[in-house]
């Protein structure tokens, strides 16, 4: 494999979902983000480079940050099947659909069920502590701060991921299996609960909701309440949408 395979790798699994469809899910994003690797493991085979490239517009689906190590190992793999190995084609294969359905729970609840709630409650937090500072641009920098809590581990996982799998094949299924992600999970959560905590602390000190303190922690109760029956997340976000709509409407706050 060339030098500068890694980072197209990266940059191309980026675009993973672009190609989503219910037929083949991920395949054709993944079947994208692999041609960089095919075009150079069959430079001088042009019947192998079609085939491979119809290898991996199969069905194919996983949690989009655990994308890249399923890349890279795959890439390897079509790099040795290229080389003479007999038996890589098969385990490129069997590696993509086995690895790709085991990773996907763990990532998930990883990075959906812990990072995100960990960057929300981080920009909430950000957020109130510097309106309470009264420093300029508040809510921009803590979109910014949610942002980077997200996209730094999720960034670093995918970069991670293509250069183990490239360097290690399918072996590399055996460190993501070794990786403590649940114990990642569990930090992420307890920390994602003690900030909520604290900005609902902060943001209750507040002259403007401190009048309204009653009022503002039957909307919490109704929230949390309102949260356990939505039935998915964009259910929940457009409840709490409507909620703080409301209560500014009926408060005179600032919308």
């Amino acid at each position: 494999m060339n030098v500068g395979l890694r980072p197209r790798l990266f940059l191309r699994s980026l675009l993973l979902q672009a190609g989503f469809g219910d037929e083949r899910r991920q395949g054709l994003g993944f079947s994208w983000i692999i041609d960089p690797a095919l075009r150079a493991a069959y430079r001088s085979d042009a019947a192998g480079l079609r085939a491979a490239r119809l290898r991996h517009l199969e069905a194919f689906n996983t949690q989009p940050c655990a994308a890249g190590l399923i890349v890279g190992a795959c890439a390897a793999l079509e790099g040795r099947a290229a080389a003479g190995d007999a038996g890589a084609e098969e385990r490129a294969r069997a590696f993509k659909n086995s690895i790709g359905a085991a990773l996907a729970g763990s990532a998930d609840a990883l990075f959906w069920g812990a990072l995100r709630p960990l960057a929300a409650a981080t920009a909430v937090f950000v957020g109130i502590v510097l309106y309470r500072a009264r420093a300029a641009s508040p809510l921009l920098i803590a979109a910014a701060a949610g942002l980077l809590v997200f996209n730094a581990p999720a960034l670093t996982a995918r970069w991670l991921g293509v250069a183990r799998g490239l360097a290690a094949g399918d072996a590399a299924a055996l460190e993501a299996c070794s990786l403590p992600a649940q114990a990642w999970i569990r930090v992420a959560r307890a920390t994602a609960l003690a900030l909520a905590l604290a900005a609902g602390a902060a943001a209750l000190a507040l002259p403007e909701v401190r009048a309204h303190a009653a009022l503002a922690a039957a909307a919490l109760a109704f929230g949390a309440a309102f949260s356990r029956a939505a039935g998915g997340p964009l259910k929940l976000v457009a409840a709490a949408g409507l909620l703080g709509t409301a209560a500014s409407l009926v408060l005179g706050w600032a919308l």
